[in-house]
């Protein structure tokens, strides 16, 4: 972890509400989805299989399965 990195970690609050965890995983839902159906109607299509590859790669960054990386 780099000393930026540590020093954002250190001015965070150690307990997070349920609210917050609550919200970031209506986020987190969202944009699975949105990734998923990119993947999902880019097949066939030449021009946009270079965004479902790029979709698979956000599935993949943030550890969803389907992101074809599991």
């Amino acid at each position: 972890m780099t000393k930026t990195k540590m020093k954002e970690a250190e001015n965070m609050p150690a307990n997070t509400d349920k609210l917050s965890v609550e919200k970031l995983q209506e986020q987190l839902n969202t944009a699975k989805k949105a990734l998923t159906e990119i993947i999902f109607f880019s097949q066939g299509c030449y021009a946009s299989e270079y965004f479902a590859s790029i979709a698979q790669k956000a599935l993949a960054a943030i550890g969803i399965e389907g992101s074809g990386d599991e």
